[in-house]
């Protein structure tokens, strides 16, 4: 059962209506990198910065205009929705060519896929999805962003135990374009058999993933599957990494389609089991490191090359 109402004014640039109802979330992007299938020369003692909680997400000191206790269903193609805060409420879109700037979503999830039929063009910047106040996360709780078609700029997911998700290209999704972004996922409260991602493909179209952080951290015994998971023989169809940080995990980095693969970094010693595992014949470009972070966990240093040695991927 759905509860409306109409909206004439506000945050929305468009006309909308709200629902209580549906969680799922999944967002990520496209990448571009150039050159032709060899490993790249690294230098072993170079740093870069990537993006972190304070500088992705809704911007320090934002307060929002309003705030929301339900389900926002935007409806309207082209719409534009600023500066709101969800609490314990989903962000449903269900127009094509939407735009969502500087909104927070505390303990709730975004999702362009309704009954079946994907609406592309959802150009995400500024958002924040974290948790809410008392907020008690499970194995079955749904990907903040979902599910294709989708840019995402500078989001912030933290604290949930799924961040993006692309997927329904079978089903007309397009391409996903992760850029500017952090995505810290973390072992539910409730765990009986967590299989988490900071970004995962199932039916996935193209990814570009541009300058992204992906921080899985695990507690006790519940264990997720890795914070970046784009495997083969699962429907996804390639992937472009042009700077990519990624920690925790069995395996940080696991990938099985086509693509290329620039600026990967892998923190030293965050894995459980292997620092990768990839279907490297499928790789075209391959440049990644194992690196040190520091404090802050955005700023890395190069300790030594990680050559593309699997044929995994799955």
């Amino acid at each position: 059962m759905f509860a409306t109402e109409a909206c004439t004014a506000g945050p929305f640039h468009g006309s909308n209506a709200w629902t209580i109802g549906a969680s799922v979330a999944a967002t990520i992007l496209t990448l571009a990198s150039a050159a032709t299938g060899q490993e790249l020369a690294a230098d072993q003692h170079t740093q870069s910065a990537f993006p972190g909680p304070t500088t992705t997400g809704v911007p320090l000191n934002w307060k929002p205009t309003t705030t929301f206790n339900r389900t926002i269903r935007i409806s309207k193609r082209g719409a534009v929705l600023e500066d709101v805060r969800l609490v314990n409420a989903d962000l449903i879109i269900d127009a094509d060519d939407v735009t969502v700037r500087r909104v927070e979503i505390q303990g709730g999830h975004i999702l362009n896929e309704v009954n079946g039929k994907c609406h592309n063009g959802l150009l995400l910047e500024d958002v924040s999805l974290v948790r809410a106040p008392g907020q008690i996360t499970t194995d079955a709780d749904a990907p903040a962003v979902a599910t294709g078609g989708y840019i995402a700029r500078r989001v912030k997911i933290d604290g949930l135990p799924e961040g993006f998700r692309v997927g329904g290209r079978s089903r007309g999704c397009g391409a996903v374009r992760i850029e500017d972004s952090y995505v810290k996922v973390t072992s539910p409260e409730v765990c009986r058999d967590w299989h988490g991602d900071g970004i995962q493909g199932y039916d996935g179209a193209a990814l570009t993933v541009r300058n992204v952080t992906l921080h899985m951290v695990e507690v006790g015994m519940c264990g997720g599957t890795a914070p970046f998971f784009y495997p083969h023989s699962q429907g996804n169809e390639s992937v472009e990494i042009d700077g990519l940080l990624a920690q925790g995990g069995g395996a940080p980095f696991r990938l099985g389609t086509p693509g290329s693969v620039v600026g990967l970094r892998i923190v030293e010693g965050s894995w459980g089991y292997r620092p990768i595992d990839v279907r490297c014949s499928a790789i075209n470009v391959w440049d990644a490191q194992i690196v040190t972070v520091e404090a802050s966990g955005q700023r890395s240093t190069v300790v030594r090359k990680q050559p593309c040695n699997t044929d995994g991927g799955s």
